[in-house]
């Protein structure tokens, strides 16, 4: 990967990746046993992936990229059955929009495992990583303005 490329990736990566990472007020001990503690363990393991490619587009190191995506892949088609209707909880970050528009929920789910798996083998393949992780970051951001609760500041 050229130079000017990785550093256009980290200024357009890094804001995401580190929303995805950031430490919550919630902790899963703080949540109810079942699916709202078990999506909110998978979001988080797909936030620490999701800045282990952050990190590791800096610095090409493609071999991290492309097994950071493939769990990302993994994961992200665990999304839905996580979500079933009525796990709702006060200090869930889940919006109600989740359930009132499933059929989106369910395409934005699907679009995260497709961008992860693009990624994946664009990393394998020394493709065109950046681009590649721009649509996978790009499919996390639109979730989660649309179906997540902003972090407190």
């Amino acid at each position: 990967m050229r130079p000017a490329s990785i550093v256009l990736v980290s200024a357009l990566l890094l804001p995401v990746a580190l929303t995805a990472a950031r430490a919550h007020d919630v902790k899963s001990e703080d949540l109810p046993a079942g699916p709202i503690r078990d999506r909110h363990e998978l979001m988080e393991g797909i936030g620490k992936n999701a800045k282990a490619i952050n990190d590791a587009t800096k610095t090409g190191d493609n071999a991290t990229v492309q097994t950071a995506a493939a769990q990302i892949e993994k994961d992200s088609a665990k999304i839905t059955a996580l979500f079933p209707p009525g796990s709702t909880f006060e200090k869930s970050r889940a919006k109600p929009e989740i359930w009132t528009n499933w059929p989106k929920f369910e395409d934005g789910a699907k679009q995260l495992t497709t961008t992860a798996g693009a990624l994946a083998a664009a990393a394998k393949t020394d493709g065109d990583v950046p681009a590649a992780a721009k649509a996978l970051f790009g499919s996390c951001k639109s979730c989660h303005e649309q179906f997540r609760v902003p972090d407190k500041e």
